[in-house]
């Protein structure tokens, strides 16, 4: 029955867990390090900060909504990083562009 599974307490502890688990995101320091001209490395440094951000939800697996900003926050990260290394390449007049 529906209303034997969501009430206002369970609804109350998903609110509170689901506030832990975006706390827990927002604590998340991420430092990499990588070469930009080896994408074997780049690789390495999205699959690092990807395992640290899966990490900090570990405890909140489960509840969509956190899943749902989990994976947002590992597209962003991965989006700001190959758009920095872009930036930075195409500021470099050693490198040659593709």
């Amino acid at each position: 029955m529906i209303g034997d599974s969501i009430g206002p307490d369970s609804c109350r502890e998903l609110d509170a867990r689901a506030a832990d688990a975006l706390d827990a995101l927002w604590q998340v320091t991420i430092t990499l390090s990588f070469d930009r001209d080896n994408p074997a490395s780049i690789e390495a440094a999205i699959c690092k900060f990807n395992a640290q951000i899966d990490a900090a939800i570990t405890p909140f697996r489960g509840i969509a909504f956190i899943e749902e900003v989990a994976r947002q926050i590992k597209i962003e990260c991965r989006d700001s990083l190959l758009q920095r290394i872009a930036l930075r390449d195409a500021d470099d007049p050693g490198r040659t562009l593709h």
